[in-house]
């Protein structure tokens, strides 16, 4: 009996040396990977059989795609089109899938469904060992906000009801520079591929994210406007390290390649209006 006492207390003091001296955390996640099998600070079950909803295009799903066809997620895409979105829309609302009237969403064959592209990709990477540590959580969240933030700089351009070569030529200068900066500070040393990653050492969920940002910005700035097109990343060596070694991840460079990645659709030149001159009348 006194044995088994003295087993339990050496239990209870290690316990709380772990915890005194900040190492819970560890202990949880060494738990969290033992029991799941996978890396991350919430490791949960893998998904089957997933449909994406979204539109004809590569936009705010772009991201989710890159996630499940790197970790092999099986899926397939219900592509809506201004004609067919209306209806669905108000579908989906009632149906709760749509809980916001807003896609990307995804739905399974079990009936669970998840919207807003971030919480999505977060999920799926959470199901494949794709999470954060613990420790990277907090960095991990700025990340994708920062993504977030960057990327809504260039949405207003790409959807804007009339966009011009000036509007393309400021951004080029004013905007992308100024957040390709901030980003350069924040990205990985330039390392081996199995280290140039933002968090941990290892690919995690943020990294799709900002994968996707910068391809969007690389896009944009080879769009043809009428000026010469701008490789955005060159003066970047560190972004322009990561995105070149994340886009030959074997899977990656696959979809990238294929037919199934729907084209690029930036925005087109709004022709500037004639300018009219008052003609004098004749007699």
């Amino acid at each position: 009996m006194s044995a088994i006492l003295q087993f339990c207390a050496v239990v209870v003091a290690a316990i709380a040396t772990i915890y005194v001296t900040g190492q819970g955390g560890m202990l949880s996640r060494k738990c969290l990977e033992l029991f799941h099998g996978k890396a991350g600070c919430l490791p949960i079950p893998e998904l089957h059989n997933v449909t994406l909803h979204y539109f004809t295009l590569r936009g705010r799903a772009e991201a989710i795609r890159l996630i499940m066809e790197d970790t092999g997620i099986a899926y397939e895409q219900n592509l809506f089109t201004g004609a067919t979105w209306p209806d669905a829309k108000k579908a989906g609302i009632e149906s709760g899938i749509f809980p916001f009237g807003q896609v990307p969403a995804i739905v399974t064959d079990s009936g669970f469904s998840l919207v807003q592209s971030h919480a999505i990709v977060h999920y799926l990477g959470r199901t494949k060992g794709l999470d954060c540590d613990c420790l990277d959580v907090q960095q991990c969240e700025v990340l994708a906000a920062g993504a977030e933030d960057f990327g809504s700089k260039l949405s207003k351009l790409v959807y804007a009801s009339e966009f011009t070569a000036d509007m393309w030529d400021d951004y080029m200068k004013n905007v992308a520079p100024i957040w390709l900066s901030h980003f350069e500070k924040l990205a990985p040393q330039i390392r081996s591929e199995e280290t140039s990653f933002f968090t941990g050492g290892r690919i995690t969920w943020v990294d799709y994210l900002i994968f996707n940002m910068l391809d969007g910005q690389v896009e944009f700035g080879k769009l043809d406007v009428g000026l010469p097109t701008v490789d955005v990343l060159e003066p970047y060596p560190k972004l322009s390290s990561f995105y070149n070694r994340f886009r030959t991840r074997e899977k990656i460079a696959a979809y990238l390649n294929s037919d199934r990645r729907l084209p690029y659709s930036g925005p087109k030149v709004t022709p500037k209006k004639e300018e009219t001159k008052d003609k004098p009348k004749e007699n």
